[in-house]
């Protein structure tokens, strides 16, 4: 039975704590389940595109901050950018978390991604050598380099934007296709560039990127606007129209001379369902930690990071962003409907209470009622009767409802009042029976003097 209550009161406080309070029960529940399934101590892997790239970076600055704040670090997984999505459910060996833009497309078609954090804008950039005859995107022609990517993988934005200009296919039967596609050699972009294997190279990195930097500081290249960005914001799904500054790079800082008209991108870090509450809540301290986003020269608060592109937010990401929300009215509602249940609960528990001490006075008074009754008809039969052996029989059985009451009152059925009435009426009848002898006595004295 108490096995039984114990675990009765555990599912209502459960029950309830689900009600009342989701979030803690969510936490609770998260964190009882890591523990039990033995993944607390496991390490957590993260995608992060390329080496080269930001968002390389940001996982290294990441790591760094975990270990110095959590203990522990994650697994930096390198990637092409646009294989991200992909990694997140790879059969063989899946990643739990990754960086991907808001532009990618298979991020929105795939269930099971949740966001936890939107860290900072993303530029598109085409950059060429100064030499090139091209004047923006459009005039783009030769061979092309709009980033890495593994066969099977979702197209890059860089091929994306070409596809949109109809600059990788013929305009018209038997042309020569304006653009040809080439990838990245591991000797690096300056050095591809000065090979001739690309006219151009296409990133989507942040405003401070060391690949960018590398290619611009010395002065020899120059960033292509695309003019109708409006239009093609309008056109790819999580961009949206953006200018470049001025004098960002180069030498003396004159690159570009002017507000560069581009895409940007925002760039998410999202992470599968099953990544627990307490690892997503770590990387999010870390996150807004003023000295990360100084570190990584990142504009950002928690509005801005709350937004992950239309993708269902992480439920402890949820938690963490709505922990200094005022009160809902839906969570006013629920306390209220919670409060009347208790009040109305202790107000039934009084109620049966009293109910119950009710009923059992009236037992106890209609128990003391009978014994009472049967003592007094015994007591008046000892008054009345003149034969001394049924006097002493009518004597027996007051004593018979007598112990039978010390009996009921043993057991809770007379208190202590009743059970005293009993005995004086008791020893009343005792005395009425002495009483009779003394007389039985008395007429066989005057008998045997008469004889």
């Amino acid at each position: 039975m108490a096995a039984a209550a114990a675990l009765l009161t555990v599912v209502v406080i459960a029950a309830l704590l689900e009600f009342l309070a989701p979030d803690l029960s969510y936490q609770v529940r998260d964190r009882a389940v890591e523990i039990l399934s033995g993944s607390s101590g496991r390490k957590y892997r993260i995608a992060l595109g390329a080496m080269t790239g930001s968002s390389y970076r940001v996982g290294t600055t990441l790591n760094r901050y975990l270990l110095s704040k959590k203990g522990y670090e994650l697994e930096l997984v390198a990637t092409a950018s646009p294989g991200n999505v992909g990694a997140l459910f790879d059969p063989k060996q899946p990643v739990d978390l990754a960086a991907i833009n808001s532009a990618d497309e298979e991020a929105t078609k795939a269930d099971g991604i949740y966001g936890v954090a939107a860290l900072e804008t993303q530029y598109f950039f085409v950059m060429v050598p100064n030499g090139s005859p091209a004047r923006e995107f459009r005039d783009l022609t030769g061979a092309v380099n709009p980033g890495v990517r593994e066969v099977g993988q979702p197209p890059t934005l860089g091929e994306r934007i070409l596809e949109y200009y109809g600059l990788t296919r013929e305009r018209e039967p038997g042309s020569r296709v304006p653009v040809s596609v080439v990838r990245p050699t591991k000797a690096g972009m300056l050095a591809d560039f000065t090979s001739g294997h690309m006219t151009a190279a296409t990133r989507t990195q942040f405003l401070r990127a060391g690949l960018i930097d590398d290619v611009l500081n010395p002065g020899h290249h120059r960033i292509l606007p695309i003019r109708d960005h409006e239009g093609l914001a309008r056109s790819i799904p999580g961009t949206r129209a953006a200018f470049i500054p001025p004098g960002l790079y180069g030498p003396d800082r004159r690159i570009p001379p002017e507000p560069v008209p581009t895409i940007a991108v925002t760039h998410l870090l999202v992470a599968r369902g099953d990544v627990p509450g307490r690892v997503v809540r770590d990387i999010l301290e870390v996150i807004y930690d003023p000295r990360f986003a100084r570190d990584l020269q990142l504009d950002r608060d928690e509005a801005f990071g709350r937004n992950v592109g239309g993708l269902p937010l992480h439920r402890a990401a949820d938690i963490f962003y709505r922990r200094n929300d005022l009160p809902t009215s839906e969570r006013l509602g629920r306390l209220s409907f919670v409060a009347s249940g208790i009040a109305a609960l202790v107000a039934t528990l009084q109620f049966m209470s009293r109910y119950r001490r009710n009923d059992r006075v009236a037992r106890r008074s209609r128990l003391l009622g009978s014994e009472l009754a049967k003592l007094q008809t015994m007591r008046k039969q000892l008054n009345d009767v003149a034969d001394v052996e049924t006097a002493r029989q009518v004597m027996r059985g007051a004593d018979d409802v007598l112990a039978g009451a010390e009996e009921d009152a043993a057991a809770g059925l007379l208190d202590t009042a009743g059970i005293q009435s009993l005995r004086s009426l008791h020893q009343l009848c005792r005395q009425a029976m002495e009483d009779r002898l003394e007389q039985s006595g008395r007429a066989h004295v005057q008998q045997l003097d008469a004889q």
